[in-house]
């Protein structure tokens, strides 16, 4: 071997040498800021309140270069099973579900924590998560019955009928409706409620409203469970031809459609906030933050804001 081809030997050698540890430090760095995967099981994604804060995780999520991906449950417990079975099985770093089946949900959530997964409640709650986002369902309610109660004190001579749109059928919320009853009646004890009905859903909101009316064509206000039953029973009372300076229809949520006609200074009077949006975000945060162990407070609660026309403007993006 001449000296010339020997000294090119050398030089490969030694960079090899040098490459080496090179090539170990950019596998470990490529291990560490692998792209995380998470999940976030949604409720329902044609109610507003959940697609906003469907995007506001996502936004989130984008942010800290999070591959996220949305899954809408449609309120079906089967779907919510066969998800949760499907993303344990694909190894995501961290869930997101605002459950449809608590019970059901607990004992996979346990699985999903035995095979690393971290697991963030949204909103609905799911005992033993490592995180939450939870709302006082009670306040949140109460908050939109004082405005009524306040309403029937100061417009209606403090007595009128008044009616429920519930969803009594999910037990979590019960409260809320509680609530609301018990704030209408804590301004205006001599109101009277006429009915108590499950109606969340636009549709069903103006259907039931419309029975009810049949029955108590006197009724002037309606407090309901959110906004979307609010706007059916708001459809229903515009077609009955209701005096909007004597009647209150109210929800909660803080849906966009709803703060418009908050915003007009018709029949639809108040809702309460449950900051989707800015849920959403946070709720991505904690649980980024809980899977790369940063210091985080995992369980925290969702400020509630009572939206009249005084406040409206606030709200409106």
């Amino acid at each position: 071997m001449n000296k010339r081809c020997f000294t090119i030997l050398m030089i490969m050698f030694s960079l090899i040498l040098i490459a080496l540890p090179l090539f170990a430090n950019g596998s470990k760095e490529s291990a560490d800021t692998e792209e995380l995967r998470f999940a976030f099981m949604v409720h329902d994604l044609g109610n507003p309140f959940w697609a906003t804060q469907a995007k506001g995780a996502s936004d989130m999520a984008s942010e800290f270069g999070v591959k996220l991906t949305i899954i809408d449950l449609h309120v079906d417990a089967a779907k919510e099973v066969d998800t949760w079975e499907n993303l344990i099985t694909s190894g995501v770093d961290g869930i997101i579900i605002s459950c449809v089946d608590e019970k059901a949900s607990e004992e996979y959530c346990k699985k999903a924590q035995a095979a690393g997964i971290k697991v963030m409640a949204a909103v609905h709650p799911l005992p033993g998560a490592d995180a939450s986002m939870s709302n006082d369902e009670y306040h949140y309610g109460y908050l939109e019955g004082v405005e009524a109660g306040k309403f029937i004190k100061n417009k209606l001579g403090g007595i009128a009928e008044f009616a429920l749109l519930a969803a009594d059928c999910t037990a979590f919320v019960i409260p809320r409706t509680d609530g609301i009853r018990d704030g209408i009646l804590s301004e205006a004890p001599k109101a009277v409620l006429v009915s108590r009905q499950d109606a969340y859903q636009t549709d069903v909101g103006m259907s039931v409203t419309e029975s009810i009316l049949q029955a108590y064509p006197n009724l002037q206000v309606i407090a309901c469970l959110n906004d979307n039953g609010a706007l059916g029973a708001y459809e229903a009372m515009s077609a009955a031809g209701k005096d909007p300076a004597t009647t209150w229809i109210g929800g909660t949520d803080g849906v966009d459609q709803a703060l418009k006609l908050i915003k007009e200074g018709g029949m639809y009077k108040a809702s309460v906030s449950m900051a989707p949006y800015e849920s959403g975000r946070s709720e991505m945060d904690i649980l980024y933050k809980l899977v790369n162990g940063g210091a985080v407070e995992a369980h925290q609660k969702i400020e509630n804001v009572a939206i009249t026309m005084d406040n409206v403007a606030e709200f409106i993006k």
